[in-house]
């Protein structure tokens, strides 16, 4: 004897209570589409779909809406009518004609800018719930007004661009993943050449003075005893110092050598 397998029914992502909030009432309407596809062997009727709606709407104005709306399912052929029909209803009924006018100038103002692309994309197809545009070429045309160039640009890049929306939502998310990979392994990969970045230290001439250390005081501690800047001596000055050769003199050195000439000649004008 066969037993046939009962479907279980995945209680995950339930629809809330609806109490007739437009403000909530494109959400709501969502949360219930998404919970029917979920389930979709058990709700696969419009009149299972039709029922478990209206019994979520047991709060507020919704209460009252549903309540007539059960009336006048009496006095009908199909009963609750097709999914559909409800739909449009609910719609007539709780999400107001201006609210899809004020969404659809939401979208033309929506950017991504700094905002991740999961982000821009849910904030996209919660206007559009409410703007209520379901026509994929005019959908992807409003989502590319928003993108960051960057990311437009690889999209033209590709082979083939799918005309249906929500493949084409996969297809970009594709490429942006693979945007931010290269761009992660860029940045690995000049870090990793930084940190292997080890500059050679410049190699000290040890026949060179240290200048540094020839500081104020003692360069006129030299110039007040006459001595030679080079090698402390009396009777020659630092041009002609016999020690010059031995060591190099570097700019400043020279610069203090010019400076003491010109002071010596300043002297000997003085004498005479």
């Amino acid at each position: 004897m066969s037993h046939a397998t009962k479907e279980v029914e995945l209680h995950a992502g339930a629809p809330v209570a609806f109490d007739g909030n437009i403000r909530k009432a494109s959400r709501w309407l969502h949360s219930v589409k998404a919970y029917f596809t979920v389930n979709a062997t058990i709700y696969s009727t419009d009149e299972k779909k039709v029922v478990t709606a209206l019994a979520y709407m047991m709060e507020g104005t919704a209460s009252s809406w549903s309540n007539t709306f059960y009336q006048l399912c009496e006095g009908r052929m199909a009963k609750y009518g097709t999914w559909a029909d409800f739909e449009k209803e609910f719609w007539e009924m709780f999400i107001p004609a201006d609210a899809s006018i004020v969404a659809l100038n939401k979208i033309q103002k929506l950017k991504q800018l700094r905002k991740s692309l999961t982000s821009y994309v849910a904030k996209f197809r919660s206007l559009v719930a409410v703007a209520n545009v379901k026509e994929s070429h005019i959908l992807i045309h409003m989502f590319n007004l928003g993108l960051n160039d960057d990311l437009v640009n690889a999209i033209h890049l590709m082979g083939e661009i799918p005309t249906d929306f929500n493949k084409y939502i996969i297809a970009v998310t594709k490429i942006d993943s693979n945007m931010k990979r290269g761009k992660t392994t860029i940045a690995l990969t000049h870090a990793n050449r930084y940190c292997n970045y080890h500059p050679q230290p410049k190699k000290k001439d040890d026949d060179a003075m240290d200048v540094d250390r020839l500081d104020e005081e003692e360069c006129a501690d030299c110039m007040a005893k006459g001595l030679c800047f080079v090698c402390k001596k009396r009777g020659h000055h630092a041009n002609s110092c016999p020690d010059k050769k031995k060591k190099k003199v570097p700019v400043r050195q020279e610069k203090i050598e010019e400076e003491d000439d010109e002071m010596e000649n300043r002297r000997l004008a003085e004498d005479f």
